[in-house]
């Protein structure tokens, strides 16, 4: 799928809507003049960069333990022996602040310095999850609790993860970013899925408070690696204009996407999948786990296991192999995933369950990994941060409702059945996406733009 430009080319500059015009020839833009000699290993070209190699190991470690909370949270519900519906509110409640916040986030990651933003979150984040291993431990636990800690583990992401994707592209060149957007991409989206892997399985050894224990530390050096890498930072990547209302700097953000067809039908698969496939299965999977296929703790960590296994395998894949246009990638995993959340739900077996979770992490991170990677490459640098915002909200304020829906299904029809109407409205949703995404005019906008 890699493609060798014939010269080395700068990209064409943006015009007056925004949305970048690219002359005929020109190599699109995650191609680079070293791709054929790099090969497959391509989308690992940012790792050249020492800043970019700190920031991913720090987003691995912080990855983890932002989405621990996702799965360790509705299980110390479950414990307390929470309806499918409360289990549902309990995980909508983590998802709420970024629906309302998101784009807030976003407007601020334009208008300050981001690696203070970034520290100063993960100080908050180090404070809450010591506050919630603390009464945990304790036994004061309740479902208001769980609410309201849910709550605030949402909105720390509400603020921390637009932020966090726009500061990514300061580690690298600007012929780097799409590299690093995919490597981003890699870790983002993998520990979204690991990170709850990784509480279920710490849940079974250690107990519920050990997600929260390892978020709290997780955090303190993940703060210590922004210090580090502000020597490695490129000189004026960002700069951080206040000049505009905060109103102004939305509605630019938000106008832009609306004028990109690249942003906007990549926001709209990833509302789709996130509401009626990531949010059906994270809601139901404690619920699933336990009562159709009788599995207890250990059992739980190993059927989010192989949802992670999937993950991983197809993160990797993806970047070292998709390059050039995402479209067909997108397609597939959009579609894949309305299959396999489909399949989850009718299949009796647990081994034929189990590989279907596995594939359906895998399908996942390809539909989220491709959708990302074309919305950085299709977003000016200065308005990065905006752009980010409402991906994020789009992503996880998707997620609120899906989880609100399937537990709500759930408690009425059944926990298959639940499953089996997220897969159908994914589905429908899905073809029709598949036209729009096919008949657009895919160009990707220059890494530098003209402001709001």
């Amino acid at each position: 799928m890699t493609t060798t430009p014939a010269t080395p080319a700068e990209p064409a500059q943006t015009d007056a809507t925004g949305t970048g015009d690219q002359p005929r020839g020109d190599p699109k833009p995650d191609e680079h003049p070293t791709t054929a000699r790099r090969g497959r290993l391509y989308g690992f070209r940012a790792f050249r960069h020492p800043g970019f190699r700190i920031y991913f190991l720090g987003m691995l470690f912080r990855g983890l333990s932002m989405w621990m909370p996702l799965v360790a949270i509705p299980w110390l519900a479950v414990e307390l022996g929470a309806s499918p519906a409360q289990v549902g509110i309990v995980t909508g409640f983590f998802f709420l602040p970024t629906f309302f916040v998101g784009p807030m986030g976003g407007v601020l990651a334009d208008r300050v310095e981001r690696r203070k933003v970034l520290v100063g979150a993960q100080l908050f984040a180090a404070t809450l999850s010591a506050l919630v291993f603390v009464l945990v431990v304790t036994e004061s636990q309740s479902l208001p609790f769980l609410m309201l800690a849910s709550f605030g583990f949402g909105l720390l992401i509400a603020f921390e993860v637009p932020v966090r994707q726009a500061f990514m592209t300061e580690m690298v060149p600007r012929e780097d970013i799409s590299s690093a957007a995919s490597l981003h991409a890699t870790a983002w989206n993998t520990t979204r899925l690991l990170g709850p892997v990784v509480a279920g399985a710490m849940i079974a050894a250690f107990g519920s408070w050990s997600p929260f224990a390892f978020s709290a530390v997780a955090s303190l050096l993940v703060a210590a690696s922004f210090y580090w890498m502000d020597r490695y930072r490129q000189p004026g990547r960002q700069r951080a204009d206040s000049s505009h209302s905060v109103i102004s700097d939305l509605r630019g953000g938000l106008a832009f996407v609306g004028r990109s067809p690249v942003v906007r039908l990549s926001l709209v698969s990833i509302w789709a999948a996130a509401m009626f496939g990531m949010a059906t299965f994270s809601t139901l999977a404690p619920i699933y786990a336990t009562e159709e296929l009788g599995l207890g703790a250990e059992g739980f960590g190993a059927f989010l296991g192989a949802s992670g296994a999937g993950a991983l395998t197809a993160a990797l894949l993806v970047t070292a192999l998709a390059h050039g246009d995402r479209r067909p990638w997108m397609i597939a995993g959009m579609l894949s995933m309305s299959a396999l959340v489909a399949g989850i739900g009718l299949v009796q077996s647990s081994t034929l369950v189990f590989v279907f979770a596995f594939l359906l992490g895998a399908a996942q991170i390809v539909l989220a990994q491709n959708a990302l990677i074309s919305v950085h490459s299709a977003t000016p640098d200065d308005l990065r941060g905006r752009v980010m915002g409402v991906w994020v909200m789009t992503f996880q304020g998707s997620s609120l409702f899906g989880s609100f829906l399937s537990g709500w299904l759930a408690d009425l029809l059944g926990v298959r059945t639940a499953m089996l109407a997220g897969a159908l409205a994914l589905a429908l949703i899905g073809v029709g996406a598949t036209v729009a995404i096919r008949r657009a005019d895919w160009r990707m906008a220059p890494a530098k733009a003209a402001g709001t």
